[in-house]
């Protein structure tokens, strides 16, 4: 039985689409376990590690500021949006706990990206007592690896990283302002081993049974 010409032509079309699809759906299979199998990117910086000095504008006046940690006061650096809804959580927390006076002693910067006019699309920015600043330029977002919003660093007074990461509420506040507060490590005792040639005292050899 001869097959019509239309017939043999719609089944090599079905064959070219389906081996089409296996392609492109391989392909995006490889792309997804790919990915998947890549380190997720580091959110804000070490801790433990110094915190980077940087210049910003202040929104307030639009005047030029210089931030350098370790000059004796602790601080909490928050990189939030007004557009992002879990910066204005963030910053709604934060506005609590500073009408509480739960941040005494320790400086707290709010810093944006976007416009400041972009400050009037959110409740908790436009209320805000605490300082905001724009960033100035990509290096302090690359400094402090703020690679997602909201994130809080709390900086001890010796310019030192205490906690960094997302936060979104005054638990998460609150946490990092303790941190920020914490006394400098303990410095580790160097032991010092003993030189060839120097005096040591001998051990004590515990009495064998049966001996006087």
């Amino acid at each position: 039985m001869k097959i019509p010409l239309y017939l043999a032509v719609a089944q090599w079309a079905l064959l070219l689409a389906l081996g089409l699809l296996v392609v492109v759906v391989y392909r995006q299979l490889g792309r997804v376990f790919g990915q998947n199998d890549k380190p997720a990117a580091e959110h804000g910086p070490a801790t433990g590690s110094t915190a980077a000095a940087f210049e910003y504008m202040r929104v307030r006046d639009e005047t030029l500021q210089y931030l350098a940690p370790g000059n004796g006061q602790a601080m909490l650096v928050a990189f939030v949006e007004p557009t992002c809804p879990a910066c204005e959580r963030l910053v709604a927390a934060m506005n609590t706990a500073g009408d509480a006076d739960e941040l005494a002693g320790v400086r707290v910067l709010l810093l944006i990206a976007d416009p400041p006019s972009y400050l009037q699309t959110s409740d908790a920015f436009r209320a805000t007592r605490l300082e905001i600043g724009r960033v100035i330029t990509r290096a302090t977002v690359h400094a402090y690896k703020a690679t997602a919003t909201p994130l809080l660093v709390a900086v001890d007074g010796s310019g030192v990283v205490r906690s960094a990461g997302p936060a979104f509420d005054i638990a998460d506040v609150r946490a990092s302002f303790r941190a920020c507060l914490l006394p400098p490590p303990d410095e580790t005792l160097a032991v010092v081993p003993a030189t060839a040639g120097s005096e040591a005292e001998p051990e004590a050899v515990p009495p064998v049974a049966g001996s006087q």
